[in-house]
């Protein structure tokens, strides 16, 4: 009998305070943000603990609105409200929010803003959100804005600590871009971002700091991304692959040709992100078209030089299917279907370097072979070229071979076949 009135008296007790009990969460909700928390509309059921939230928004410490959404669904352990303890929220469901971030480095939203919204007193069982929208504001730019945003985060976690799996999928840039996130412990993290068709050029224009000293700005191109980031405090190693498709660059100086290529594709593999060091196993241009006949543009001297440098191993480079138009001499020259293959050789230490061959035609029928060896910092080229049914300068090569010039560019290497004419 003692147990029953006790159970009675329970029962009372929660049914007598329930109308009470919206108001002590809607109390321990206003907290979560600078500037409050308001809700069209709160629903608890104290026996389910179901949680359910309408016509949601967030302010800032000015009062600007940061988040809103058009309803939340989560379960709430009536115990959590009255003592001490974190106020849990399990299987949430955010339908249709909206998050505004300002001043956010974009590498610092492995918990899609949660730490910016919610206090440390709150640990979030399980989160699903669907239709979001994610803004990301910086001065200086227009925001970023990713739109269709559907987010899982499977496990237990407090917002802010860093630890729980998730997955995110979201409409940016005119792709569909996935980003997935494993916790590797001691706060680093695994993120694996794969997209397709992503807009490039756009990309590019909002973060124009990347190509700011480039001296080439990308005016067309899709990107194909597939790659794995290891994010540890403010290092990032990126290993994987980008692949541009429909590539338009221009440089700076004036009156000059753009670069044009069917794709240009870019491997690394554990590259530093923030110090531009690292690895890159493989570089190809597929069908590119350059004209250099008002010189060479700064932005390609920039990349070759930065390639040579000791901050990069370039283990492999090809252009396929290229066509490049050179001034040499009085008439400029046309090399087609130029093939060039850089292979990293096998030795290290100061003979370290790269094994170098290349063909390409020349005006109607002509041919140019190349074979030989390039130093690791491309300053200096061993090896022999062939010219066959090759016209420079007035002069005809029907098949000749001559030892690569030191410096081994094109133009220096046509030089060097021009002058087997000289008298």
């Amino acid at each position: 009998m003692k147990a029953l009135v006790a159970l009675v008296a329970l029962v009372a007790a929660v049914f007598g305070g329930a109308g009470a009990l919206p108001l002590v969460l809607e109390a321990r909700l206003a907290a979560l943000a600078p500037g409050g928390l308001a809700v069209a509309g709160l629903h608890y059921n104290p026996l389910t603990g179901r949680l359910t939230l309408r016509a949601v928004s967030a302010h800032d410490e000015t009062g600007r609105e940061i988040f809103r959404a058009d309803e939340v669904d989560a379960t709430a352990p009536l115990v959590d409200l009255f003592v001490g303890a974190p106020l849990t929220l399990q299987r949430v469901h955010v339908i249709a929010p909206r998050l505004v971030l300002a001043h956010t480095p974009a590498l610092t939203l492995v918990g899609l803003g949660g730490a910016a919204l919610v206090a440390p007193p709150v640990v979030v069982d399980g989160i699903a959100v669907s239709r979001g929208a994610l803004v990301v504001e910086e001065p200086g730019r227009r925001a970023l804005v990713a739109r269709d945003l559907t987010a899982r985060l499977d496990r237990s976690a407090g917002f802010g600590d860093g630890d729980a799996a998730f997955a995110v999928e979201t409409a940016l840039y005119g792709a569909s871009v996935r980003i997935t996130g494993q916790p590797l412990g001691r706060g680093t993290y695994a993120l694996r971002v794969r997209a397709s068709g992503l807009d490039a050029a756009a990309l590019l224009e909002d973060f124009p700091q990347a190509l700011r000293a480039a001296g080439v700005r990308l005016a067309e191109g899709r990107a194909e991304v597939d790659a794995t980031l290891v994010v540890a405090g403010s290092r990032v190693l990126a290993s994987g692959q980008v692949r541009l498709q429909r590539v338009v660059a221009r440089f700076v100086e004036p009156r000059s040709a753009p670069l044009v290529a069917e794709s240009v594709v870019l491997a690394v593999d554990r590259w530093d992100v923030a110090a531009g060091a690292g690895r890159i196993s493989r570089l190809e241009l597929r069908q590119p078209r350059l004209t250099l006949d008002r010189g060479t543009p700064g932005a390609i001297t920039a990349l070759v030089d930065w390639l040579a440098g000791p901050d990069v191993m370039l283990r492999r480079l090809r252009i396929v299917d290229g066509t490049v138009r050179l001034s040499t001499g009085a008439e400029p020259v046309t090399l087609r279907g130029l093939t060039l293959g850089l292979q990293a050789a096998g030795e290290t230490g100061p003979r370290a370097g790269f094994v170098l061959n290349a063909r390409a035609g020349v005006g109607a029928s002509g041919r140019l072979t190349l074979d030989g060896a390039l130093s690791r910092d491309f300053s200096r080229a061993e090896g022999a070229v062939r010219a066959i049914g090759v016209t420079l300068e007035g002069c005809g090569l029907e098949d000749i071979s001559m030892p690569l010039p030191v410096q081994a560019s094109p133009r220096a290497v046509l030089d060097t076949l021009a002058s087997a004419c000289s008298p």
